[in-house]
């Protein structure tokens, strides 16, 4: 199999875009999606400086794994706590977060093991989809 790019999760990254464009052509506005969505696109930001120069523990990398983390949990508090969810819908999105947290393991496993292997940018990238299905849930 050939070397991944670690460019390639900027654009796996970008698929954030998707639920926020929807929600911005919505006429439905609320104070708490405005504020997830801003979070969001912050995060979408900081992703595409890191990812397009992935260098290990800069002030980017730093800056845009707070965000990541930030973002992620008010994603998840949201639709947790604000989100009228029936059962058999917050059981899949449980799954999803079981998932996300093997997605995010491998990630960190691999890259602590070598940098931005071919491993590491499948897992993140995984990562980065599975962002995707937690923002559907939310907006």
């Amino acid at each position: 199999m050939g070397t991944l790019i670690p460019q390639l999760l900027c654009i796996t990254s970008a698929v954030s875009l998707i639920p926020i464009i929807a929600y911005t052509l919505k006429n439905e506005k609320k104070i708490e999606k405005n504020i997830l969505a801003f979070f969001v696109f912050l995060c979408f930001i900081f992703s595409q400086l890191f990812w397009s120069n992935p260098i290990k523990y800069s002030l980017i990398h730093k800056l845009d794994k707070i965000v990541a983390k930030l973002t992620s949990f008010l994603c998840i508090f949201y639709v947790l706590f604000y989100k009228k969810l029936s059962t058999s819908v917050l059981f899949l999105y449980l799954l999803l977060g079981i998932f996300s947290i093997i997605a995010f393991y491998r990630s960190y496993y691999f890259s602590s093991k070598e940098w931005c292997c071919h491993e590491h940018i499948i897992n993140h990238g995984l990562l980065h989809i599975s962002g995707l299905f937690f923002l559907l849930y939310a907006f």
